[in-house]
C-alpha cells in the first residue's frame, strides 16, 4: 500500500502573526526532580480565527505527543508545553530557551513547526502540543517520538509519527495515519469517501465503523492476522489469514491498512 511518508519544505523564517492570532506565554518554571536532575518547564499558547470553506491546521514536531480535540468556538486553540532537562536548574533553563516553535499564520491555515537545534542533541528536550479546533478544520500533524490522540474531528486528518501510537475516537471523514513502532486505533462515527488508510510496521490495527458504513476492504499484514467482524461484510477472493479483500454493506470507500508485526481488526463502533 502506497503511503507517502514526506512533509512539506521547512519554513526558513519565523512569521509572527498579529491580526490573526493572540499569544502568551507563562514564564520559566524551574525545579529539582527526583534523582538530582533539574526541570525547566514553559507554556506557549495561541489562538488562531481562520475563515473560508477549506480551513487547516498543520503542526510538525519531534520529540512529544500531539492532542487535537474538536471544540465547539470559531478559533484554533493551540497549547504547547515545552520541557527541558539538565543536570543543574541553570542548565536546564538554558536548553529550554534554544527551542523554538515556528509559526506561519494566514487567514486560512496555520503551519507550527518545533524546532531543536543540533547542540541540544534532542536529549531531555520535548514539546507537547494540545489543539482545539472547529469540527470543520483539517488536521495534519506529525511527531517522531510521541503518540498523536484525536478526538471528534470532522474534517479530513492525517496523523504520522515514528516511535508512538495513534489513536482517534468520533472521527468523521477522511483518514491517513501512519507510524512505525506502534498500533493505530481509530473509531469512526463517518466515513469520508476517500475513506482510510492506515500503516504501520512494528504494531496492531484497530478500525470500528458505523453499522451501515459502506466500504472495500483491503488488508494486509506478515506476521498477525486479519478479520472483519460485526459487519456486513462479503469476502473478495480466496483472502488468506494475513490478507483480506472484500465488501462492506456493498462496498464504497476505501479501507486500506497494512502491518508488518502485529494483527489487523476492523468492527463495529459500539
Amino acid at each position: 500500500m502506497p503511503h507517502d511518508r514526506s512533509r512539506r519544505p521547512v519554513l526558513h523564517a519565523l512569521v509572527l502573526v498579529t491580526a490573526a492570532a493572540s499569544l502568551a506565554a507563562c514564564d520559566v518554571v524551574v525545579n529539582t526532580m527526583e534523582g538530582g536532575q533539574a526541570k525547566a518547564e514553559q507554556t506557549w499558547s495561541r489562538s488562531y480565527t481562520l475563515t473560508g470553506d477549506d480551513t487547516r491546521i498543520e503542526v510538525i514536531n519531534t520529540n512529544g505527543a500531539i492532542t487535537v480535540e474538536a471544540s465547539e468556538g470559531s478559533a484554533v486553540e493551540v497549547k504547547a508545553v515545552m520541557t527541558a532537562r539538565g543536570g543543574t536548574e541553570e542548565a536546564a533553563k538554558e536548553a529550554l530557551g534554544k527551542v523554538e516553535i515556528r509559526e506561519d499564520a494566514g487567514a486560512s491555515s496555520v503551519r507550527l513547526e518545533a524546532r531543536y537545534p543540533k547542540t541540544l542533541g534532542r536529549q531531555g528536550v520535548s514539546i507537547s502540543f494540545t489543539l482545539k479546533v472547529p469540527k470543520s478544520v483539517k488536521v495534519d500533524v506529525a511527531t517522531v517520538n510521541g503518540g498523536i490522540h484525536l478526538s471528534g474531528v470532522q474534517a479530513a486528518v492525517r496523523a504520522e509519527t515514528t516511535n508512538g501510537s495513534i489513536d482517534g475516537s468520533g472521527l468523521v471523514g477522511t483518514v491517513v495515519a501512519g507510524t512505525t513502532n506502534g498500533s493505530i486505533k481509530l473509531s469512526l462515527a463517518g466515513l469520508g469517501a476517500d475513506g482510510i488508510e492506515a500503516e504501520t510496521t512494528n504494531g496492531s490495527i484497530e478500525l470500528k465503523l458505523p453499522e451501515a458504513a459502506k466500504a472495500t476492504v483491503s488488508a494486509r499484514c506478515v506476521n498477525g492476522g486479519v478479520s472483519v467482524n460485526d459487519l456486513a461484510f462479503e469476502k473478495v477472493g480466496e483472502g488468506t489469514r494475513r490478507k483480506l479483500d472484500g465488501k462492506i454493506n456493498g462496498g464504497g470507500a476505501p479501507l486500506n491498512l497494512e502491518t508488518v508485526n502485529g494483527s489487523i481488526r476492523v468492527g463495529r463502533a459500539l
